[in-house]
């Protein structure tokens, strides 16, 4: 699949990529760091995460007035600053308190940005490719941790705090050159507001009366699990229940990578429809079973089996997470009224701000204390929220993804092209 022609869109693109490749040098390094260089315990570094997760929680909320009245540039430009600033400071995170604040500053700044970049690629982008547009953002995000992983791991081979120390500061600097990428952009604002009617409500109160909207976001936070299953999960399991090699988890998240950045795409073209959503929810469903079986089976397995299991375990998984990823963009866009689908995407983003502050505790104390019957336990919350979604989306999708055509059809033109370019100050 060729990128898009746009101007804009591929510098969206670059921009991202860009930020995702300074991500992907922090992550593999994350806790090496807090625990060798900072001095931190595993566990402290854990409750730290743990409580910047839960705090951020409500950061995705914050940025949807702010995405519905002012330009989706410096909204997202805001976030990488404050990322930047963040990523700076950890060089200087010496105790427990300190690492907090700091955490809880990039946490924050990251999930606000998560529904930021969504609204800022769907409004660069137009008509039938804006949800094309979220699935390249993705993959090329994917695609910037994957190298920016492999980059770190060259890194580390050298002795000392120098290299952690670099590869920090190189983290803080593509927040910079994304920003100045993003500023590069004509102006993104919001479409004109309606004129105001009797029956008209805040954009909160009105996604608040939104039960089907509500009720996909909540099964999201179900869903989106698959994210603590790669993250946390695998990595232990292998480590500590299976004989596969140590060096597995890492070959494993770049075959995750692999398989995102080659469907994610192809499958998100094919959701055209609610048909498409149901089939999408429905395979991803097969998948979560399948990997679940096979990290459950590789426990018991020789060397070989278990790596071929393992192997099969993230391809399966993988195959469930594009899957559901395809389904969630194509009905958190659609299902959003075009004047609020900041506040709309951004209530929607809290489903995976919520995971990730549950999700790890959940998935390691399951698997502690049930071993391999913990992973049926995945497989069920997995399948839940899979099926549940497969059902909504079938019961209400047709019925709202044509009154949503309905109410952008007067104005397309207008909400489709945002209007003449402006200063990058503007």
């Amino acid at each position: 699949m060729l990128p898009p022609r746009d101007r804009n869109q591929r510098l969206t693109l670059v921009a991202y990529l860009v930020n995702a490749l300074g991500t992907g040098l922090f992550l593999p390094i994350s806790v090496i760091y807090l625990t060798r260089i900072v001095g931190l315990s595993a566990t402290r570094a854990g409750l730290g995460l743990t409580i910047a997760g839960l705090v951020a929680v409500v950061a995705g909320p914050c940025a949807g007035p702010l995405l519905d009245r002012f330009d989706a540039r410096a909204v997202v430009v805001g976030c990488f600053a404050a990322s930047a600033l963040g990523f700076a400071a950890y060089l200087a995170v010496d105790s427990f308190p300190s690492f907090v604040a700091v955490a809880i500053v990039i946490q924050f700044a990251s999930r606000m940005s998560r529904p930021s970049g969504r609204v800022l690629a769907l409004r660069v982008a137009s008509g039938r490719d804006r949800v094309v547009a979220l699935a390249w953002q993705r993959t090329l995000t994917n695609l910037g941790y994957g190298a920016g992983g492999l980059l770190a791991g060259l890194a580390l081979v050298f002795p000392g705090r120098t290299p952690f120390d670099v590869l920090l500061a190189a983290n803080a600097v593509s927040y910079v050159a994304a920003s100045v990428l993003i500023l590069r952009l004509p102006a993104q604002r919001p479409p004109a507001a309606p004129a105001p009617s009797p029956d008209d409500r805040g954009a909160f109160r009105q996604v608040a009366r939104d039960r089907v909207y509500l009720g996909l976001a909540g099964l999201d936070v179900l869903v989106s699990f698959h994210d603590s299953m790669l993250i946390v999960a695998m990595p232990l399991w292998v480590a500590l229940h299976t004989t596969a090699p140590l060096s597995m988890p890492g070959v494993l998240f770049a075959l995750n990578t692999l398989i995102v950045v080659l469907l994610q795409i192809r499958v998100t073209r094919r959701i055209t429809s609610p048909s498409g959503i149901t089939r999408s929810y429905r395979t991803a469903a097969i998948g979560f079973v399948v990997a679940t079986a096979c990290f459950a089976i590789a426990s018991g397995a020789g060397r070989v089996l278990a790596i071929v299991l393992l192997v099969l375990a993230v391809s399966a998984l993988t195959l469930g997470e594009v899957e559901v990823t395809a389904g969630e963009q194509f009905l958190s866009t659609e299902l959003a009224p075009e004047r609020y689908r900041g506040s709309y995407l951004s209530i929607y983003s809290s489903s995976m701000s919520v995971q990730q502050a549950i999700g790890p505790a959940l998935v390691t104390t399951v698997l502690a204390a049930s071993g391999r019957a913990g992973w049926a336990a995945i497989a069920l919350i997995l399948v839940a929220g899979s099926i549940g979604s497969l059902r909504l989306a079938a019961r209400h999708a047709p019925a709202r993804l044509a009154e949503q055509k309905d109410s952008r059809a007067p104005r397309m033109e207008a909400s489709c092209c945002p209007g003449p370019p402006s200063s990058p100050a503007g």
